[in-house]
């Protein structure tokens, strides 16, 4: 697998507001802060009767990241993830004013079981 997956489950109403704030927040800080060649895309994947979210993160030109990065990225998410929602969302809608600050939206894909390979990846 080329890149960085974080596939996770939230159960609240605001869902899409939160995956898309967590996966943008993260993206953004790599790509403005740290200077990362990084690109990114939020799923909302339907595989049989599970629902469930997956944002990956890959470099733009080499499509991998490395290693620390990785790890920077998890950590990054992870830090957002425990804020509470009215902060979180009030640190997205203050970063959505920078010029340089990309929205990426949340796709919705359904998948079928396959043991052999994971598809999303070729929708990149």
């Amino acid at each position: 697998m080329n890149g960085l997956e974080i596939a996770f489950q939230l159960n609240n109403e605001k869902d899409t507001e939160v995956v898309t704030a967590l996966g943008n927040l993260t993206g953004n800080y790599f790509k403005n802060n740290e200077n990362v060649d990084i690109s990114w895309r939020i799923f909302h994947v339907t595989l049989d009767k599970d629902k469930y979210y997956r944002v990956l993160y890959r470099g733009k030109k080499v499509n991998d990241l490395h290693p620390e990065i990785k790890k920077k990225i998890k950590e990054k998410f992870n830090e957002l993830s425990k804020m509470d929602f009215n902060s979180l969302m009030d640190l997205y809608k203050k970063s959505m004013e920078d010029k340089n600050f990309t929205v990426i939206n949340v796709r919705d894909v359904t998948e079928e079981y396959d043991l052999w390979q994971d598809p999303l990846w070729n929708y990149i």
